[in-house]
């Protein structure tokens, strides 16, 4: 992973700025009495850290090997360095010189020869700034580049989390199913037959998606009405399901199969003492502050009963939104009057893209 060069272009101007705001600081400070050359201190400056600007590339590789570098070869690739950085900050010197003399040529007629005795005396003065600036420079590399590693190796022990946690879903999602179908087998075998078959065509279509880690509202509602195609063979005309999706968050990013467990979670304990028809509601909207807040609700009295507690399908809900957003999520979960639970997710929205 490589710096962006277009900050490295950006820097170069802002620290040609600050030499020059320090330089003219000076002169009034000091109130010199001949008049400041708004000419030849830019040019110097705009020449000093052009050319650190172009020889980015180099530094970057630089710091790129010395972060991979093997410890069996360290002092090998320490001592490489060192001898990089003296070359490179004597061609940065000679380079600056060269076109300050062109520049400055530009407003006096005047070129003085590539190695004349000034130019001499200025590159071996200013081999020493350049070799200080090019350790600046190094360090600030370096300390990027090992940034960008540590953020890459956080995002692949991210997805390997999601990738964890996902697989504890399938075996708690297929039991729940399987027990649906053995409870049906006996008093209505053709029922349990159709919930076999769509339980098929639902785990194959979870398989194929095995490696995928995130997916779009609009995704996960597809596959919620898929999972809810085999619960309405099991409850018939019992469960009433309601969507309340606003157009605005349909293409929100969130991670994968993250509404299955609350749904399964609704109907387990939510169809549990209603005696007449249970309900779920599933809604998402879009919050002030560019957030999505999902929250499925339910009628039931299940959850109320056991005192709100955890199962493994709240515990799993918790854990990926941790992983995928960090702590830039809200999760919410409770009773609601007269009966009823809900659950409440807020996180930040992000526009699906696919892979």
């Amino acid at each position: 992973m490589s710096i962006r060069y277009h900050w490295v272009l950006s820097a170069a101007v802002v620290m040609s700025l600050l030499v020059v705001l320090e330089d003219y600081t000076s002169y009034l400070i000091n109130q010199f009495q001949y008049p400041y050359s708004w000419y030849t201190v830019p040019a110097k400056a705009l020449s000093n850290y052009g050319i650190w600007a172009l020889l980015a590339p180099l530094i970057d590789r630089q710091a790129q090997r010395l972060i991979r570098m093997k410890a069996e070869n360290r002092w090998q690739t320490i001592l490489l360095a060192v001898l990089a950085g003296l070359v490179v900050s004597l061609v940065h010197r000679a380079l600056a010189v060269r076109l300050f003399d062109y520049v400055y040529f530009l407003k006096s007629g005047f070129l003085p020869a590539l190695l004349s005795e000034k130019n001499q005396a200025l590159l071996l003065t200013g081999w020493i700034t350049s070799i200080i600036q090019y350790t600046i420079i190094l360090l600030i590399f370096l300390a990027v580049v090992y940034y960008q590693g540590y953020l890459q190796k956080q995002k692949e022990l991210n997805v390997a989390q999601l990738r964890a946690l996902k697989m504890q879903l399938h075996p708690h999602f297929l039991f729940n199913t399987l027990h649906s179908i053995a409870a049906l087998i006996d008093i209505e075998p053709k029922a349990a037959q159709k919930m076999v078959s769509q339980l098929g065509g639902l785990m194959r279509n979870t398989l194929e998606q095995e490696e995928k880690s995130s997916a779009s509202l609009n995704e996960e509602i597809s596959y919620i009405k898929n999972y809810l195609d085999i619960e309405h063979v099991r409850f018939q005309d019992r469960l009433e399901i309601t969507y309340d999706i606003e157009e605005a968050v349909s293409n929100a990013t969130l991670p994968y199969l993250i509404l299955q467990p609350l749904i399964e979670n609704a109907i387990k304990h939510g169809m549990q003492d209603v005696q007449e028809s249970g309900a779920i509601r599933i809604s998402a909207a879009m919050k002030s502050a560019n957030r999505v807040v999902v929250t499925v609700e339910d009628n039931g009295l299940g959850q109320v009963k056991a005192k709100h507690g955890k199962g493994l399908g709240l515990e799993n809900v918790l854990n990926r939104l941790s992983a995928f957003y960090a702590e830039d999520f809200r999760f919410d979960f409770g009773s609601r009057e007269p009966q009823g639970f809900a659950v409440s997710m807020e996180f930040p929205y992000q526009e699906f893209k696919k892979a």
